[in-house]
């Protein structure tokens, strides 16, 4: 993803839910690496980017995960950035891999 917008958000979580489904064989596995998926990505590591995330794009999911996770408040800007933009993708990724196994099941029932 060269510009955050949910667009590009939605599109580059979607490649990333095709890829760990076919890597995966059940459901606990894929979840596992959407948590890696999302704290690797270039969008939570690099403060610019997570900040351009956080400006650009939705976080409504992102900043929930901040208030439920993080209720000390004690990050600073950039921290608060990050961890926002890791909300919002593991988020977005966590539904979208569900998602996909959810049809399977229903192609396999």
């Amino acid at each position: 993803m060269k510009n955050a917008s949910d667009y590009n958000l939605d599109e580059m979580v979607a490649s990333w839910a095709v890829e760990i489904f076919e890597q995966t064989a059940s459901r606990d596995d894929g979840m596992d690496l959407v948590y890696l998926y999302a704290d690797g990505s270039e969008w939570v590591i690099y403060y610019s980017k997570a900040h351009d995330l956080c400006r650009s794009c939705n976080t409504d999911q992102g900043e929930d995960f901040v208030s439920e996770c993080y209720s000390d408040n004690n990050l600073n800007y950039n921290e608060m950035a990050s961890a926002i933009a890791y909300g919002e993708i593991q988020a977005r990724l966590a539904q979208a891999v569900e998602g996909l196994y959810e049809m399977q099941s229903e192609l396999l029932d």
